[in-house]
Formats: C-alpha cells, sequence, structure tokens
C-alpha cells in the first residue's frame, strides 16, 4: 500500500517521502479491531509536535506514518468488538487513532490502517451535507478537543463566552456548540475571517489585528460590569496575556481553558497559571490545561452534535491529494489555516 514515512525529524518538506512499497496490515485481525480502508485524513498542529519531537530513529519508531484523524470504510472486522457496537462490513467510520499509536509510528496517512473498533464512530447518514473529508475533519481530534473544552467550561445555556482563534478547526466547533447551547458567544481572530466567525455562531469578533494591546482593548470592551464579564474563555490559540489580564474580564468563579501547551507541551503554563498560588504572583481564576486522549466516545458526542444541527458545518481550508501531503503540512505549520485542512487518501 502506499503511505507517508518521516525519514528525519526537521521540516515536512525535507523529512516525508511518500512510499508505494509498505506492506498492507495482515489478518486476521486481533480482538476488537477493525480494518479500515482510509478515504480522508485531517491533519493537526499535534502531528507537527510528534514529527519534531519524536526522533524517527527510535527503536520503536522506525521511519513513522504521521497523522491522527481519518474516515473511511471498513473492509474487516475481528471478533469480539465491544458490546452494543453497531460496526461492521462497509460501515463508514471516523475518528482518531491513539497518540500511543502515533507515538509508535502508526498513523493514518496510509491506504489501510487497523484501528480498535472504540476509537471510532460511524458516520451518521442522516446528516447529508457531511462528506468524508468533513467527517475526518469534525469527529477526529479537533471535534473531540472541542467536546472536552465545552465539557471543561462547565458550559451551559446564558453564559458568555469568549473564544480566541475562532476560525480555526477547534476554535470554530467551539463556537457552534456553545451558541448551540444557547451561549452568548464572542470570537478572537483576523478581522478576514469575520464573516466566516458570525456565520458560525458569534454575535461579535473581535480581529486581534487591530489592537495592538488586545487584553486591554477586551477589559475596556467586556470590563464594564460583572454583566459584561465572560464566564468562560476558551483558548485556542494560546495567548498567556489573556489569561494574566483575564480577572479584568472573567468573573470569579469563571473558567479559562486553555488546549496550546507551547514548546514544554503544557508543562510551564500548567505549572504557572494552576499550581502558583496568588499570593507568588498567581492568577486568581481558574486554569484549565488537557492533553486530549482520542476515543471514540467524544467522536460519538461530536456525531450527535452534527445530528441534532448544533454543529452546522465543518469549515475545510483546504483539501489536498495524497501526494500533496507535504505541502499541506506546510501550510498547516504557517498557523494561518481557516477551517481544517484536509487529505484526499483514495485515489
Amino acid at each position: 500500500m502506499r503511505a507517508w514515512r518521516c525519514t528525519s525529524s526537521s521540516s515536512p518538506q525535507a523529512c516525508l517521502t511518500l512510499r508505494s512499497d509498505i506492506p498492507s496490515p495482515q489478518l486476521p485481525l486481533a480482538r476488537g479491531k477493525i480494518l479500515v480502508k482510509v478515504s480522508h485524513a485531517s491533519l493537526n498542529p499535534a502531528d507537527l509536535a510528534f514529527m519534531s519531537l519524536l526522533p524517527c530513529w527510535l527503536p520503536f519508531r522506525r521511519h513513522p506514518t504521521p497523522g491522527l484523524d481519518f474516515s473511511g470504510t471498513v473492509l474487516e472486522v475481528g471478533p469480539s468488538l465491544p458490546p452494543g457496537c453497531e460496526i461492521k462490513i462497509g460501515s463508514k467510520v471516523a475518528g482518531a487513532i491513539s497518540q500511543w499509536d502515533v507515538g509508535v509510528g502508526i498513523g493514518t496517512l496510509a491506504e489501510y490502517i487497523v484501528v480498535d473498533a472504540a476509537q471510532v464512530t460511524l458516520v451518521p447518514d442522516s446528516v447529508k451535507w457531511l462528506g468524508m473529508g468533513q467527517a475526518a475533519g469534525s469527529m477526529g481530534i479537533a471535534g473531540q478537543t472541542a467536546v472536552c473544552m465545552v465539557s471543561s467550561g462547565a458550559i451551559r445555556k446564558g453564559m458568555r463566552v469568549l473564544v480566541n482563534g475562532a476560525s480555526g478547526g477547534v476554535g470554530g466547533l467551539v463556537v457552534q456548540i456553545c451558541e448551540g447551547l444557547g451561549c452568548e458567544v464572542f470570537g478572537i481572530c483576523s478581522g478576514a475571517n469575520k464573516d466566516l466567525v458570525v456565520d458560525l455562531g458569534a454575535i461579535e469578533v473581535i480581529d486581534y489585528k487591530s489592537h495592538q494591546d488586545l487584553p486591554k482593548y477586551i477589559t475596556t470592551r467586556f470590563g464594564r460590569s460583572h454583566d459584561d464579564n465572560m464566564d468562560v474563555i476558551m483558548d485556542c490559540a494560546g495567548n498567556q496575556e489573556l489569561y494574566v489580564n483575564s480577572p479584568q474580564y472573567l468573573k470569579p468563579g469563571g473558567k479559562f481553558v486553555n488546549i496550546v501547551g507551547g514548546w514544554s507541551q503544557g508543562v510551564v503554563p500548567f505549572v504557572r497559571n494552576k499550581l502558583r498560588p496568588v499570593i507568588l504572583g498567581g492568577v486568581p481564576r481558574d486554569y484549565i490545561l488537557f492533553l486530549l486522549a482520542a476515543n471514540g466516545l467524544l467522536s460519538r458526542q461530536v456525531a450527535e452534535y452534527l445530528e441534532t444541527g448544533i454543529i452546522k458545518k465543518v469549515h475545510t481550508d483546504s483539501e489536498f491529494e495524497m501526494e500533496q501531503v507535504a505541502e499541506a503540512y506546510e501550510k498547516l505549520a504557517t498557523g494561518r489555516a481557516k477551517g481544517k485542512i484536509i487529505v484526499k487518501v483514495a485515489s
């Protein structure tokens, strides 16, 4: 089969090679496993982190295949699937493989993959507008992360929510879910993406490029009274100053939810923002930072939001052919994608 392989820890253009001589997965399948012919894959910043931080010469990671998200068709089903599992040969499924699989070199940018049935969800056929590329982009890491952010923020009807990075793959889904649950949603993104974020459900969009001191502007805009303050801030882009200044515009008892760990993969911001007491300079607002553990339960929650119309669209920045994966990752690395970057794996 064809699959992409990393040959060094450097830029995508330099380290990625498309191979056509990779052995296909072997049958019979182990307990609880399914064989999927991959239709589409969706790229994530975590892919770049794996490529740069985990050397491809490690004994357990020889020439790894990148990729976490996927959608495709089930070709074979192993014994002893989870109780109640409706997956069968021919099912259309989507989800994300575990970080452990990617860590040891098993990725989704391959024509065939073997995954745990518990990691995937049936693509809801009742959502007529949902293509297989959009399924990979929404039911994989981005959608599952959005679900966890909403849960971590204890989102409920009537809350005021500020989403930083509202035009990105995760942020766009967070905006829709929060709006669909009855919140007043405000977005932060480039002014060029204002119409997109308003279309997703935000009632106001702040162009961060128009404000040299963004926290100061947000203080002016949302710090006038308790009623103006935010109940939750969802940071999908990573802005430490937004948290440091949050007592000016985030209610006491409000939550600041962050998914961007930075160069330390979350260690530094966790220690600085979560463990440091106020008396030593800590910020008196609840700080939540988590690293997603992808699983089928989360992807099924995304599917439910799709079926109920809470998620009304999955905005994709662009779609690349299988041969263009290096170019797709180069675009992802710019940090300027408007929505998800999709790779069409099947020819």
